[in-house]
């Protein structure tokens, strides 16, 4: 596992501390699917202003620095993402090989699970409110969906 100073969550909040989008959602509604961006941008005020209301995590993917155990789905025992961990288990592949991605060099994600999380990564919105079974079920805090046990990072 890398340090958490260079580890990015890549399904932050918006208004995290050292926030930066990568990704814009497009797609269905029960079907995302990311578009990477070329250039990172920071969340600003403008962009959140141009949404109409509507959650930006609803709309773009941020990362941001791992919030490690003030995260729901840190994993105290591997010090790693139970949510990761829960999407490579609940969720399909929705490509074969990697996508394009910024942040990958310091994905919490890559680093715990390489690529089977970047083939499920592009479907991901962090906030979805009209979302598939296998996407709600993933997204769940292990702690609170299997009466605290962590699952250990592969």
């Amino acid at each position: 596992m890398m340090s958490n100073k260079a580890a990015m969550c890549p399904s932050a909040p918006w208004d995290s501390e050292g926030a930066k989008v990568f990704g814009v959602v497009g797609g269905e509604v029960k079907r995302p699917r990311v578009l990477f961006l070329k250039q990172m941008l920071a969340p600003s005020k403008e962009l959140e202003v141009r949404l109409n209301g509507v959650a930006p995590e609803e709309v773009f993917r941020v990362a941001a620095p791992c919030a490690g155990a003030s995260c729901a789905h840190h994993n105290a025992a591997s010090k790693g993402c139970n949510l990761v961990g829960q999407i490579v288990d609940e969720v399909d592949p929705v490509f074969d090989d990697y996508a394009v991605c910024g942040i990958r060099a310091h994905c919490v994600w890559w680093a715990q699970e390489g690529l089977k999380a970047c083939v499920r990564c592009p479907q991901i919105a962090t906030r979805n409110l009209v979302t598939s079974e296998q996407l709600a079920r993933a997204a769940i805090p292990a702690a609170a969906s299997n009466g605290g046990a962590d699952r250990a990072p592969q």
